[in-house]
This record gives C-alpha cells, structure tokens and sequence, in this order.
C-alpha cells in the first residue's frame, strides 16, 4: 500500500471513531443502587455486584422499572437473578433476602403486591346453615 491510501485509512477510521464516541449509546441496565442521597443509578448488569456496590454506599439495589418487568406473583416479594429470572413467592421480605444471597440475586417488592385476603364475614354463621 501507498502512503495515500494509508493516509486514507487512517482518516476514515479517525471519522469513525469520532462518529462512535459523538453518538449518544446509552444502555441502560437492569439493576440500579439507590440511596436516600442519590437518584437510582442503574449500570449493572449483574445483580451481586449491584448488592456489594449499594452495600458500600449503606443503600439498597433494585430493578430498572423501564428495563426490567416483573410479573406478580402469590408473594408480596420477589427473587430476581441475574438471568432475570423471578420468583414472586415470598410472604416476608427476611426469607427472600436469604434467598436472594444464597442465588446471588436481588430481593424486590413485587409488583401489584397481593395483599392478605379480608376476613370471611360469613365465618360465624356458616355452620348454623349446613341444616341438621
């Protein structure tokens, strides 16, 4: 090759590069680190890296509502992986946030949480209507 076209590739690929670095690429990730002092900031796209990092800031991780979406379940919490796999069974945050260190995943609130069914207000009289 000759200088010429040396010099052309290099001009094409320092365009390129700049083309590249102008655009305005934002990925957004499925786990985010809020604190009460900051705004959630959801860069990671593993969920026991985002569990250590809100640890050291003395904050909690979560999930990127616009990113990930959760479909409920019977519990009031939910186990979510990594792989973005969910399990909406958990009556007690307690219990699944042990499960979530044990699969190394991140514990959340689920969506349109169940709540405890209301007492059954035929409850006291059922038994005087099954008839003798």
């Amino acid at each position: 090759m000759n200088a010429r076209a040396l010099r052309h590739i290099g001009t094409t690929a320092a365009a390129a590069l700049t083309i590249v670095a102008a655009s305005p690429v934002t990925q957004a990730a499925p786990f985010c680190v809020q604190t009460q002092a900051i705004p959630p900031q959801c860069i990671f796209v593993d969920a026991n890296s985002c569990n250590e990092r809100a640890t050291q800031m003395g904050g909690t991780c979560t999930v990127n509502p616009s990113e990930v979406h959760v479909s409920a379940g019977l519990g009031h919490y939910c186990l979510l992986t990594s792989s973005l796999a969910s399990a909406c069974i958990y009556a007690d945050r307690s219990t699944c946030e042990l499960e979530a260190q044990h699969q190394h995943g991140v514990c959340i609130d689920a969506p349109n949480r169940p709540e405890s069914p209301t007492a059954d207000p035929y409850r006291d009289i059922r038994p005087s209507m099954a008839g003798g």
